[in-house]
């Protein structure tokens, strides 16, 4: 709990208007990405008159619930490292982060994602494939953050190979269907404005105007360059550090795994070339790492090769900055920040962690 605690001092806000705006893009308004939320959204935001207040109610719902996922599993640890693994998490600038971005619908998949881990557990890999198709409607950033992650527990369970290709297949093949469709329908933007304007809240335009943009509009408003060469340390950290604990196989099967585990931490280093929340993608990296480490550290691996490596590459990267949105800082753990805890969050004294935004 005091894990907890120092994470919520950290990084705790309400969630941004960007945030916000992103969660009432309904398959419903024309939207065809990013659609699951405000879909099964949309009939309650109605009767909620669309105002911010629901929508933050809902993003700290979802966070709850993954607090609540994160609690559960360390009750049930019966590893080293899956006790302490996600306390060093919270403890660690990404804890912090994690509250920061609430809202961010990364939380709603990392929550559909341990579900379906859930499902997998007690042998029900077919619904838990079903819940993972949702993840690409959620986002699309799924193919390389919560997807990766999933096909490594399926193959690193005791499937058989074809159930185990049959039930990876599925999630990957929605994803790439949604990315092979327009992503937003004509009149869209217009019917979402109408129907969001009576919530009194100033919803993000720019938010809207993403899912009219090529990605070539996209590589014209930054260098993912750039962006690559600032995540590439902290990925070949997590990869060294994946590969360090898994070892090497011992058969086909084994050494494929091991390449899934691999692959799942460096995943979203990818996601440079796609947009430019580069804190945000270091904090994917961070938390795609943990997944894989959890998922691996089942009581099959060299506990003390793996307890060396995480520690230390913990350490390691908490010399990577995870600057924050909107003009927010992380709070540090000093007197002074402590008593002024609103001016360390945020400069503006009307742009406050618990004010509901009006620029941002």
């Amino acid at each position: 709990m005091a894990a907890f605690a120092l994470a919520v001092y950290t990084g705790a806000r309400l969630p941004s208007l960007w945030a916000v705006t992103l969660q009432t893009t309904s398959l419903t308004d024309g939207f065809h990405r990013r659609f699951l939320v405000a879909t099964v959204l949309y009939p309650i935001a109605e009767l909620a008159g669309h105002s911010y207040w629901f929508y933050a109610a809902f993003s700290f719902g979802i966070l709850a619930l993954l607090l609540t996922v994160v609690v559960t599993a360390v009750l049930r640890a019966t590893t080293p490292v899956r006790r302490w693994l996600p306390v060093a998490f919270f403890v660690h600038p990404v804890g912090g982060y994690l509250f920061h971005e609430v809202g961010y619908l990364d939380q709603v998949l990392f929550l559909l994602l341990f579900v379906a881990l859930w499902l997998g557990s007690r042998g029900k890999w077919w619904a838990g494939t079903l819940v993972m198709t949702l993840a690409p409607t959620a986002h699309e950033i799924s193919a390389l953050t919560v997807i990766p992650l999933w096909l490594l527990a399926v193959w690193r369970s005791a499937l058989p190979v074809r159930t185990a290709f049959a039930v990876s297949i599925l999630p990957v093949a929605v994803n790439a269907l949604l990315f092979s469709v327009p992503p937003v329908g004509s009149g869209a933007r217009e019917h979402l404005i109408t129907r969001i304007r009576e919530g009194g809240w100033n919803w993000r335009e720019d938010a809207i105007a993403l899912f009219f943009r090529t990605q070539a509009d996209n590589w014209s408003a930054y260098d993912p360059w750039n962006i690559a060469l600032f995540l590439a340390p902290l990925a070949l950290a997590a990869i060294t550090m994946t590969a360090v604990v898994v070892g090497p196989g011992h058969d086909a099967r084994g050494w494929a795994t091991r390449a899934l585990a691999v692959g799942a931490s460096g995943a979203p280093f990818l996601l440079a070339f796609g947009g430019w929340d580069q804190h945000r993608w270091a904090f994917l990296l961070c938390v795609n790492l943990a997944v894989v480490a959890w998922l691996w550290c089942d009581g099959r691996e060299n506990v003390k090769r793996a307890v060396v490596t995480l520690g230390l590459g913990l350490l390691l990267i908490t010399h990577v900055p995870l600057g924050y949105f909107d003009g927010f800082n992380s709070v540090p753990l000093t007197g002074t920040a402590v008593r002024n805890y609103g001016e360390a969050a945020h400069w503006d004294p009307h742009g406050g962690p618990f004010e509901m935004p009006v620029r941002w």
